[in-house]
């Protein structure tokens, strides 16, 4: 049973809310997958990020993973959060693609970079015990960095590069 919007839920609220009934049953590893969704919001907020990015981090993967569209997203949520999930939604038939298509829309839209790290951090932090997937982000570092280097929340870039144990020239902002 979907629950009913209240108006006194704020915008975030009803973002989960909406982002909770999209992705359904999807998992991520043996969790439901608002654990996700949760992680990227837990460390936006770790930076003080709100707002926008605020809702946009519980919706980050709505237009990749669901049925849900971007005009969905723009209707419901307005144009600047559809822009932020927009631009970090990955288009393309492979992974390799679709990081490519994600990066070149972060840097038309560079405020996405902070949403797209701090989706980059939950991901690596969740995999701390998965040897395989912590190897797979370290293997896409190079063309992480390289593409959005200059981008985002500086202090993130430093999270992550201690999450994946890079070191060098990891500065973001």
């Amino acid at each position: 049973m979907t629950e009913e919007f209240s108006p006194k839920d704020t915008p975030e609220t009803e973002a989960r809310r909406f982002a909770v009934e999209a992705h359904a049953d999807q998992r991520y590893g043996d969790a439901p997958y608002v654990t996700h969704l949760g992680a990227v919001r837990s460390v936006l907020a770790d930076f003080g990020h709100g707002g926008p990015l605020a809702i946009a981090a519980w919706l980050h993967d709505t237009v990749e993973d669901t049925k849900v569209t971007r005009e969905d997203v723009e209707s419901r949520f307005g144009a600047e959060v559809a822009a932020l999930v927009w631009a970090v939604t990955g288009t393309g038939a492979t992974r390799e693609e679709r990081n490519h298509s994600a990066y070149a829309k972060i840097q038309a839209h560079p405020a996405a970079a902070t949403l797209k790290l701090a989706d980059r951090v939950a991901n690596v932090e969740a995999s701390r015990t998965v040897p395989a997937k912590l190897a797979k982000y370290r293997a896409e570092w190079e063309s992480f960095h390289g593409h959005l280097k200059g981008l985002g929340d500086a202090r993130m870039w430093a999270r992550l590069a201690r999450g994946l144990g890079v070191e060098g020239d990891v500065q973001g902002a």
